[in-house]
């Protein structure tokens, strides 16, 4: 990476990466701006790719105990309402369930026919800001609040409207031949930044996608494809997915590379990724001074999995352990430079190389 892209990447991104980018919201718009016309700028082609999703949009939650407010945030698809019962670990139904924010056991709470639930992270005293599939009612609150919530009595107050949002995808293409997508999301969950989770790898895509340009020759079509709406169930993917995808062969997905423990994630919650893939981006990313670890991280959804579902060979990215996803730690001082460094270096060795033996 010459030192001047490397300046210039972490110059600009500054304003990119202390925006919040929850769909829908003022600085998600705005984010987007930043992104068309730096590609505009650098005369990188791209086309949008409009979609509207419906969701649930957390507005506000606390709990009454004892005549005590303790503060809470809803998950993203959170039901509305007003629920109260024990806050208990060990729950029955009429309970409210409180669980570890990242191990939230769905399948128990459907089966004690539980309604709603409180959540904290163990790792930091910060509220942990989630999303929800299931018709459930889920805060979250501080592990320092856990004391005064964990077995009273308790009144959840619960507050999210159902909104029809905007996105877009933003779609760039280089080369001829079978396709390779390069893909990152670019937005949020409610109230973070997601600097590392994931700023950083949309914010460089088009930059891999102007080196790449300055000497192209990889016998394969590179599609870059900055999603929308991973944070709220990975709508972006799945919409560009609803058109005939022809001709396509791998998909790479970068989704919270910049921490300190970068890690090439060969399984997640649909399986295994491509074993050959992942094996070649660790020996290249070893040659380079990166420091990638193989990992299998049953919990970890991202944009590949409608790709992997189609049959495409996919390889996954990342961070793990990542502490500070979806928490407000995830701001632009989170980011180790030097790592983000060996990552633009890695990615674009890899994807020079790609199809050779």
């Amino acid at each position: 990476m010459k030192s001047e892209t490397y300046e210039e990447l972490r110059e600009r991104s500054y304003e990119y990466l202390t925006l919040n980018r929850f769909p829908g919201t003022k600085e998600h718009k705005e984010a987007k701006s930043i992104i068309k016309n730096l590609l505009r700028e650098k005369g990188i082609p791209f086309v949008e790719e409009n979609f509207l999703v419906k969701k649930r949009v957390p507005i506000g939650a606390y709990l009454k105990v004892n005549e005590h407010y303790i503060r809470a945030f809803p998950f993203v698809g959170s039901l509305s309402g007003t629920f109260e019962g024990y806050v208990k670990e060990n729950f029955v139904e009429g309970d409210i369930a409180l669980q570890e924010a990242k191990s939230i056991n769905f399948e128990l709470i459907k089966s004690k026919n539980v309604k709603a639930v409180v959540c904290y992270l163990n790792s930091l005293d910060h509220i942990f800001y989630g999303g929800v599939q299931e018709d459930l009612a889920i805060v979250s609150i501080k592990k320092s609040d856990l004391p005064k919530v964990k077995d009273f009595y308790a009144k959840l107050y619960v507050k999210s409207k159902e909104e029809v949002i905007r996105c877009s995808n933003i779609l760039l293409e280089l080369g001829k031949g079978p396709v390779v997508y390069l893909v990152a999301h670019m937005d949020t969950k409610p109230e973070t930044y997601g600097a590392v989770d994931n700023g950083l790898a949309s914010f460089i895509l088009p930059y891999i996608y102007q080196e790449l340009r300055e000497d192209f020759r990889i016998p394969f079509r590179i599609r870059v494809l900055i999603t929308d709406c991973e944070e709220v169930g990975l709508e972006g993917a799945k919409h560009h997915l609803s058109k005939v995808i022809k001709h396509a062969y791998y998909c790479l997905n970068l989704d919270g590379i910049g921490w300190s423990s970068p890690a090439i994630i060969y399984r997640d919650s649909d399986g295994y990724n491509d074993y050959e893939l992942s094996e070649k981006f660790y020996r290249i990313a070893k040659q380079v001074g990166l420091e990638a670890q193989l990992k299998a991280v049953p919990s970890a959804k991202s944009d590949h999995i409608p790709f992997k579902k189609l049959g495409l060979k996919t390889l996954f990215l990342s961070s793990h352990p990542l502490p500070i996803r979806h928490t407000i730690c995830d701001n632009y001082d989170a980011i180790d430079w030097q790592i983000a460094r060996l990552w633009f270096v890695a990615i674009l060795h890899f994807l020079k190389n790609l199809g050779r033996t």
